[in-house]
């Protein structure tokens, strides 16, 4: 499927190190080609596509650090806008804002991503926004005892992402009820579930099209 200049649809994938394909299990060595979920993805889209993987381990949807980072996600994402053309952009992030702020609430995190919508809106209108659900975080990681307020907050990202991206006309998938995040740190997708989301996602965009 190629877009209206006849080139290859472009997908930007914007998220954080789930995006990045931060391997629990080694502690953090970057997934191969064939793991990571955009790769997987794009592999199984085909040749009429080309995939733009902006992952960074730690990045927000808000920008909680004071000054010029890529891990502000409104920030950073403002630069790309500025320079990066996709028909596509599928957007992950979520759970980080809950640990660089603990009084950070869902909805104000949802404001976050309404307000990304509204900016990509105005500089690239003609493309499809896909808003990700983050799955909740595993309640059984060694030190979640720590963690029952984020915890419980990550419960509420399907409802209030999926009531941002219907506001906005967008489309919306909880990844939750596809992939599970890990029992070692809570928060990152093992080998098989990265592979099985980036299967899904393809077939997510082939239907979208």
């Amino acid at each position: 499927m190629l877009n209206e200049s006849g080139n290859k649809k472009i997908i930007l994938c914007f998220g954080s190190s789930t995006t990045w394909g931060y391997d629990p299990v080694s502690g953090g060595i970057r997934f191969p080609e064939d793991v990571r979920w955009p790769s997987v993805m794009a592999h199984e889209l085909g040749k009429d596509f080309q995939i733009i993987e902006e992952g960074f381990s730690g990045r927000s949807v808000l920008d909680h650090i004071p000054y010029n980072h890529p891990a502000n996600g409104y920030q950073y994402l403002n630069e790309l806008l500025e320079k990066v053309e996709f028909d596509f952009i599928i957007i992950w992030l979520g759970i980080n804002d809950l640990f660089a702020n603990r009084e950070t609430s869902v909805k104000h995190i949802a404001e976050g991503i309404e307000k990304m919508i509204s900016r990509i809106k105005f500089l690239k209108a003609k493309a499809h926004i896909i808003i990700v659900a983050p799955p909740q975080i595993n309640e059984d990681f060694e030190e979640a005892y720590l963690y029952q307020s984020e915890i419980e907050k990550s419960k509420r990202f399907s409802q209030e992402y999926k009531r941002t991206a219907s506001a906005n006309s967008c489309l919306f998938l909880d990844a939750g009820k596809i992939v599970s995040n890990c029992s070692i740190d809570g928060v990152h997708l093992e080998k098989e579930q990265s592979i099985k989301f980036g299967r899904y996602m393809a077939d997510f965009i082939k239907m979208s099209i």
